[in-house]
């Protein structure tokens, strides 16, 4: 898929790291990323919606969420959320378990 414009590009974060965990729901994906920050790691999660131009046919992407889509994005923020709470839990648990 293509990114809709350059706009959409700044949304994301800008330590060029990858993607922790993609998840999607139809034409919905929410890509989970991770920031180490002083306080230990920040989790951050981006909604796209897909969709096809009229005129070439081509896949294009945008923020923009319908009515019609709305229960995909609240499930998948839901998921997003218990996927992030097991990262985070895990971690707990190492560092935890470095300490003993």
């Amino acid at each position: 898929m293509q990114k809709a414009d350059a706009g959409s590009q700044a949304q994301r974060p800008t330590n060029n790291n990858r993607p922790v965990h993609t998840l999607r729901h139809r034409r919905i994906k929410a890509t989970i990323w991770r920031n180490e920050t002083e306080k230990g790691p920040m989790f951050n999660v981006t909604i796209i919606r897909a969709y096809r131009e009229k005129d070439t046919g081509d896949w294009k992407e945008t923020h923009n969420i319908g009515y019609d889509d709305l229960m995909n994005v609240a499930a998948l923020m839901y998921e997003s959320h218990g996927f992030i709470s097991s990262l985070l839990a895990k971690n707990a648990g190492a560092n935890s378990n470095s300490r003993r």
